[in-house]
């Protein structure tokens, strides 16, 4: 069954009519229709033209209200004027809305239309697909990847940098419901949850670690993707002997190894005369660091 996509601008006569006419040529299984908050009743003359150009005019696309359009479910709307955006009606049930603003070519020359059209072809297009895809890395960061409560792919991504690679460390920084609640306002009708895991799958190895030689050993900067949880585990398990990351000679030239920071900014400063070389080799060994 085609997703079905609803294009509103303000009168409904050349952005949101190019976006329709776009979209039912060019997306398959997706069916797009279109009106205004404001509609001028006509479609403007070089709309029309821009469309007949590409060979994608219908003599079915017409100026519409909302109101015409009643009874109709869609699984997408998309403003493309900020007017619109801020008119945008609430829907008897819920549905997901994102924007994408274009200028109106309305009253300028005809190349201004041939632009609209190119435009909304190029930005549009690949973000309705992107959507329906599932896929995040199609996604642009100021997409919505909890849509209940509006949190985009870029808030999410900034989060698991910061540290927060779980669903609860997410919810807690992002407020992502990271539950079901998005099922109704999802437009693949799931929890984020989904998104969200692969968003951490793909970001949560993004760990930097740079590693300096200091007075009283050797001091590591650990940031981005990091919990400080794990360099705490790392340190217990190279004192416990359970890591084998570091040589015996190593362990025993370090006399102190002490953990300070926060998620996402963690230190690890170890004592003795040790190389930043033997660390760095230990680091790149570490299971916990480096686990997939």
């Amino acid at each position: 069954m085609n997703k079905k996509i609803l294009v509103m601008c303000t009168g409904n006569s050349c952005r949101s009519i190019i976006a329709e006419a776009l979209i039912n040529a060019k997306l398959e299984g997706f069916e797009a229709k279109s009106c205004g908050v404001a509609p001028s009743g006509k479609v403007n003359a070089n709309a029309k033209k821009v469309l007949c150009s590409h060979g994608i005019w219908d003599e079915g696309y017409h100026s519409k209200h909302l109101d015409s359009l009643d009874g109709e479910e869609f699984d997408l709307v998309v403003t493309v004027c900020d007017h619109a955006k801020e008119s945008c009606p609430i829907f008897p049930k819920p549905v997901p809305k994102i924007h994408e603003g274009f200028e109106d070519p309305d009253g300028k020359e005809y190349e201004a239309f041939e632009a609209t059209y190119k435009e909304i072809e190029q930005r549009l297009l690949p973000r309705i697909e992107a959507i329906f895809s599932a896929d995040v890395t199609r996604l642009g960061k100021d997409d919505n990847i909890c849509y209940c409560i509006g949190v985009s792919k870029g808030e999410i991504e900034d989060a698991i940098l910061k540290g927060a690679t779980t669903l609860k460390m997410i919810k807690e920084v992002t407020n992502a419901c990271t539950g079901s609640s998005c099922k109704d306002t999802n437009p693949l009708k799931r929890c984020c949850s989904k998104e969200i895991n692969q968003l951490i799958k793909l970001k949560g190895n993004d760990m930097q670690k740079n590693v300096f030689k200091t007075g009283e050993g050797v001091k590591i900067q650990f940031s981005g993707a990091v919990a400080k949880q794990q360099i705490v585990k790392m340190v217990e398990n190279c004192a416990t002997g359970q890591c084998e990351c570091m040589s015996d000679d190593t362990k025993k030239k370090i006399s102190n190894m002490q953990v300070d920071g926060k998620d996402g900014d963690v230190k690890l400063h170890l004592d003795g005369d040790v190389s930043k070389e033997e660390i760095e080799a230990a680091l790149a060994k570490s299971k916990v660091l480096n686990k997939s």
